[in-house]
Formats: C-alpha cells, structure tokens, sequence
C-alpha cells in the first residue's frame, strides 16, 4: 500500500507540473499576440523581455525538456539528435528594418537541467567566439551532431533577416567545453583560412539552401554571385548561380570542396 501511494503521489506531482508548464504557455502565447501587434521597438523589448522571464522560471524543470509547447507558434523550438539540448528562439523585427533574436539554451549536464539566456549583442564575424552573453543572434532551424577534439560539438544552420535589403545564413559551431559554452570555434576550413562560422550574405528576393547529407557527411549549398561583376561585394544584389559547394567532415574538420555534383548518380 505504501508502494501504490508514492506512485499517487508522483503521479500527482507529474500532472502539476504539466499543469504549470500549459498555463506558462498559454500565458508566453498570448504575450506572442501582443508582439505580433506592437507598433514600436520599445514595446517589443518589454514583450520580449516577459517572455524570456516566463520560459526562466519553467525550463529548469525536468518535466519542461520533452514538453512540446505545440501552442507557441511564433518562435522556434528545435531539439539536437542526440537529446542533450534545445534551443528555444524567436526574433522580433525593428522600425529600421533590423532584427532582434532572442534565444534560451537548455541542456543537461552531469544529470542536471541547466537554462542559459542567450543576449543578442553582436553582429557577429567568422573568425571569433562568442559566449552565450555575447551570442551573435539568428534563428536556428537544423542542429548537426559531430566529433571534434576538445568536446561535444554542433553545427547549427541557421537564418538571419539582418535589414531591408539582404538576408543570411549561418553555418555556426555550438560546443560545450571545460570553460563553458561556445559559440564558434576554429574547424571550417575555406580557402586557406580557419573560420569560426560561415555567414551567407544575399538579396532578400533571393533563396538560399543549405542541406546536409548524412550518408556524405557534407554540407551542400548554393554558391552566391552577383547578377553582374560590378556588382562585387554589394550583396543586395548576390543570388544562387545554381552551382554548389560543400563543407565536408574530415577528422572533426569541415572542409571546404567547390562546384561540387549534386546531381543523382
């Protein structure tokens, strides 16, 4: 009888947790309507900022890892293959055109749930590292599990609306290493140069794909020219040239391969 009522007990507990995490998101929902709504920067930040304080007082419990929030259609929520993290992400757009993401990083470490803000502060370039304090900020759509030397590492895909005239897209490397978290890390190797991130740059008409190919161990995408050569490095005016490259995985290096054949063999 004992037995049965610790079990009434835990179950009880369980449905009370479910509970507060379904009104949470209920709560985070309606506070996504109103950013939906707002018509100035300064409301979006107060928003934002309720939100962010909502997903901190739920996502250090257990039960909120294999919680769905199904409901929460206007951020992203994006679990790695090998269940050790999620990325919780939504961004809001600016009156200048710009962007603003917002993320929270979940992961278990030593069979702990730790929660990390992750604070939108830099643009970000493709040869330094950034702690989740200082997170060169995009909205994550593909986490790529691989071995590397120093700890668990991650290839995250992600996209950028950077302002009125050009989109990008990142290739960035997610680690967890003794000093703590890490965003980029010196493995991609393109012509000659050791980069920490990859950053796609494009005409916000255009489309960009990036694929992974697990089978090949490669990252396929578009290579991007300009619609005319004096157009050079004024990329409002770069596309896809329908030729492709790839970052293949060599010894926990990516590297760089040119005008590569996607075609089916």
């Amino acid at each position: 009888m004992r037995f049965i009522g610790v079990v009434i007990i835990l179950l009880c507990m369980g449905f009370g947790v479910n509970a507060q995490l379904s009104e949470v998101e209920k709560e985070i929902a309606g506070d996504f309507e109103q950013l939906v709504q707002a018509d100035n920067d300064s409301t979006k930040f107060v928003i934002c900022k309720k939100i962010e304080d909502s997903f901190l007082r739920v996502l250090p419990q257990k039960e909120s890892f294999d919680y769905t929030f199904s409901k929460l259609n206007h951020m992203g929520k994006i679990t790695s293959p090998d269940l050790r993290f999620r990325i919780y992400n939504w961004n809001c757009v600016l009156s200048d055109g710009s962007y603003k993401y917002f993320g929270i990083l979940q992961y278990k470490e030593k069979s702990k749930l730790k929660v990390k803000l992750l604070s939108d502060k830099t643009d970000g370039d493709m040869f330094s590292r950034y702690e989740p304090e200082n997170w060169p900020g995009a909205l994550y759509y593909k986490i790529i599990p691989f071995k590397s030397k120093g700890g668990a590492s991650y290839l995250l895909l992600g996209w950028d609306g950077n302002n009125v005239s050009t989109n990008k897209k990142l290739i960035e490397v997610l680690s967890f290493e003794k000093s703590g978290i890490k965003f980029g890390k010196p493995i991609i190797s393109w012509r000659g140069k050791q980069l920490n991130r990859v950053i796609f740059e494009y005409a916000k008409q255009a489309r960009m794909s990036i694929n992974y190919q697990e089978k090949e161990k490669r990252l396929v995408f578009d290579h991007l020219s300009p619609s005319k050569p004096q157009f050079a490095n004024q990329f409002e005016y770069y596309g896809p040239d329908f030729t492709h490259d790839a970052l293949q995985l060599k010894k926990g290096i990516w590297m760089l391969q040119e005008d590569v054949d996607v075609r089916n063999k």
